[in-house]
């Protein structure tokens, strides 16, 4: 598992998804989403949004389920 290289966190798959996407896709170290927020000074559901648009968007970096985002039903 892999932890937080700021504040040694371990991550969820979403958030080196979700690093590797805004930061670097060669990245080898990766932020929480809260480090992350705090890098781009932004709030921490703005990284939760941003998750989400690109789950949506079909991007490969992150794990889809069969969820459906608008209206919760599998």
């Amino acid at each position: 598992m892999k932890n937080c290289m700021n504040c040694n966190r371990p991550l969820t798959a979403d958030e080196v998804a979700v690093h590797r996407k805004l930061v670097s896709r060669e990245a080898t170290r990766f932020m929480c989403k809260t480090c992350l927020a705090a890098y781009f000074n932004v709030p921490e559901e703005k990284i939760d949004q941003k998750i989400i648009q690109f789950k949506r968007q079909g991007c490969l970096l992150f794990a889809h389920d069969l969820t459906d985002f608008t209206t919760g039903d599998k």
